[in-house]
């Protein structure tokens, strides 16, 4: 990953509010790599409007600045990833992985979720609102 790493882009940074919050001990600048720009526009290219392909990074940053939605999850392995949503012309999931040993923060996926699915998420616990953080 070190020797690639120049290739990466910074999106954004993860904010000491937001990872208290999450429970998260660090914060730090948020990568996304060459590979996980060209996965958004394979899987979920046809999803996405045309601004937001031509202009994906900028959508990232706007995503991670501003976020309607925040939560976080834990898989078998202890890795924690988080979820970033926010309202532009649909909502937009921004999927981060936190590498706490490596102190490292980069974007895994991005696609479009529906209202259903945030409306589910909030309920069981798995999303909550900025505007309750804020």
């Amino acid at each position: 990953m070190e020797s690639r790493f120049c290739t990466y882009k910074r999106v954004g940074y993860l904010r000491r509010k937001i990872a208290s919050e999450l429970g998260i001990g660090f914060t730090g600048v948020i990568y996304a790599s060459p590979g996980v720009l060209k996965h958004i526009i394979k899987r979920h290219g046809k999803q996405l409007d045309k601004k937001t392909r031509d202009g994906i990074l900028d959508r990232m940053k706007k995503i991670l600045e501003e976020p309607d939605y925040i939560g976080i999850y834990k898989n078998e392995q202890g890795q924690t990833a988080v979820e970033f949503i926010k309202t532009m012309y649909t909502n937009l999931l921004l999927g981060v992985e936190v590498d706490e040993e490596n102190e490292y923060i980069y974007v895994t996926t991005m696609y479009p979720i529906t209202d259903k699915k945030i409306a589910n998420r909030i309920y069981s616990g798995k999303l909550i609102e900025m505007k309750s953080i804020k």
